[in-house]
């Protein structure tokens, strides 16, 4: 049963990546690259993270891989606001469009 949902969240983990990939390469900007890498990190990895640990036969190596979901959950989101906070505000970039600030 375990092998089952593992093998599940894994291939869903793999379609957020993989559809955050192709996201990657056509969408424009820095905002909605900075989107999609916060898609990947958000969705992709914690779902194949925590699919590998169904699959895992030890439990410390399971929890192991849980807990590392959990803190790629609580960290990507914080880590993402923090560098689109610090693209807003530094004077040095600008190649970035002023449209997508509003």
């Amino acid at each position: 049963m375990f092998q089952i949902i593992g093998s599940i969240l894994i291939l869903f983990g793999m379609i957020f990546i993989f559809s955050g990939v192709i996201g990657f390469f056509r969408l424009p900007g820095f905002y909605t690259k900075l989107h999609v890498a916060g898609l990947i990190e958000c969705c992709g990895i914690p779902l194949c993270l925590i699919g590998l640990a169904c699959l895992n036969h030890s439990t410390t190596g399971s929890f192991k891989l849980c807990f590392a979901a959990l803190l790629v959950l609580l960290l990507s989101p914080v880590s993402t606001h923090a560098l689109g906070k610090a693209a807003i505000l530094s004077p040095h970039l600008s190649n970035i469009d002023s449209d997508d600030i509003k």
